[in-house]
């Protein structure tokens, strides 16, 4: 535990000093001051003004998507070179010639990457949810409970892209990366949406290939919708627990892979 620790701290550190982490916090930050202004004033859907508290949940499922989206751009910006610069500049041999085990060294490089992103989503979290109490006199608490189920989505990002800087560039991995959960979003809102599915895709036999492929392929979008119900009514709760099961499987996977394949990996 204290080597993983030690390379956990390391981690941390290299990553407070990247200054992209504080431009994206910056940069979210504004974000959310834009955001918060959708909880006060008046706003009409399908020929019907919002009541206060629709109007406290359309923002804050606004501030839930801006914060969830600048996670996802942080972790993958840390993720793609958190294994591949250790590689790169020869650190990786020092840490793996003292009695430390490869998956001790992935560990580390894990805990630390997602602590990193996991200050972000608080910060921001805090501050969005402040900002909302002084705007609209309520606190947003299921919020907090929504990003804590998103968090299953960064970090099966980060393990993924771990996973690919493997065998590829850094690059790759990050591109890899964000078209495979960019992919899986919008594949999964023609499953996790019934209405919009039997609009576009009315064939019985498309449909039933579709859900197979959504079942075979990580559910990054409906994990994110499911996250997203706790706080707004749109987002339905029908898929229950499942997405959660299926991505926390999908993160065992990725993990088994990446300790085998790491410990086939010459330095």
């Amino acid at each position: 535990m204290r080597q993983i620790l030690a390379i956990t701290g390391n981690t941390i550190k290299e990553g407070l000093r990247n200054k992209m982490f504080y431009i994206l916090l910056g940069i979210a930050l504004i974000f959310i001051l834009v955001g918060r202004g959708c909880m006060s004033g008046s706003m009409n859907i399908q020929n019907r003004e919002l009541s206060p508290d629709e109007m406290v949940s359309f923002g804050t499922t606004i501030g839930f998507f801006i914060i969830t989206f600048w996670g996802l751009t942080l972790a993958g910006l840390l993720s793609m070179g958190a294994i591949v610069s250790d590689i790169e500049t020869g650190v990786i041999t020092g840490f793996i010639s003292k009695p430390i085990s490869r998956l001790e060294y992935l560990l580390g490089k894990f805990i630390g990457v997602i602590s990193i992103v996991l200050l972000n989503i608080v910060v921001l979290g805090l501050g969005f949810s402040i900002l909302a109490f002084l705007k609209a006199g309520l606190f947003p608490f299921a919020l907090f409970g929504s990003l804590g189920i998103f968090v299953l989505n960064i970090m099966l990002l980060i393990s993924f892209i771990f996973l690919i800087s493997l065998v590829t560039s850094r690059v790759i991995a990050m591109v890899f990366g964000i078209l495979a959960y960019v992919f899986s979003t919008v594949f999964d809102i023609f499953v996790y949406f019934d209405a919009l599915r039997e609009k576009i895709v009315g064939d019985v036999s498309t449909q039933l290939i579709m859900k197979i492929i959504y079942f075979a392929f990580p559910q990054w979008g409906s994990t994110w919708f499911y996250s997203a119900s706790f706080i707004n009514d749109f987002f339905s709760q029908s898929m229950s627990f499942w997405p959660v099961a299926h991505t926390l499987l999908y993160l065992c996977l990725i993990w088994v892979s990446m300790a085998f394949v790491f410990s086939r990996k010459e330095f």
